[in-house]
Parts: C-alpha cells; structure tokens; sequence
C-alpha cells in the first residue's frame, strides 16, 4: 500500500509487525489519513518529513532528525511544501 491509501483500522498502534521502525514510533495522529504499513522510509521522505515538521511533535522531530540526520535533510529541504514557518525551523536548524 501507498502513503495515498486510506488508513483502515491500526490508528492506535505504536508499531505494527512489518512496519517501518521510525513510523512505529512516530505519533499515530500523523497517520490519520493513510496506512502506516504502507509508509516507506525511503520513498515517502519528502512527505514524512513535511507532515513531522507540520504536524508532529517535538518527540516526533527528534525522531526524525535523529533517523536521516541534518545531511539528508539538507537535501530534502528545497523539494518540501512547507509553511513558512515550518521551513524557517528547518532552515535554522540546516544552517547550524
């Protein structure tokens, strides 16, 4: 399944069997519109990390930075949809 599919059923767990580790230990809000299994690491980069900086917690930032580091962010950054105030936050934190 794709980020795009329709979350069906798992919305409380923290991490289900075959599932990403990251994602496991992400905030099930995050998932509220697509399955969590169906989340890869690799090819929903770009989407994961718009939906942490937009939506997540700081536990779920720390996470995320701790998992691709500020080198894979760095060059994810110019391909993300963020809001402007989402985009200054990375932008800082790229720049450090």
């Amino acid at each position: 399944m794709c980020v795009e599919s329709v979350l069906a059923g798992n919305q409380g767990l923290l991490y289900i069997s075959g599932m990403d580790k990251l994602v496991g230990q992400l905030s099930p809000s995050l998932f509220w519109d697509v399955d969590q299994q169906g989340v890869d690491t690799k090819k929903n980069a770009r989407w994961l990390v718009e939906r942490v900086l937009q939506r997540g917690t700081w536990e779920d930032w720390s996470l995320l930075r701790e998992f691709y580091g500020k080198t894979e962010l760095r060059l994810l950054a110019p391909r993300l949809k963020l809001d402007a105030k989402s985009a200054n936050f990375l932008r800082l934190y790229c720049t450090q």
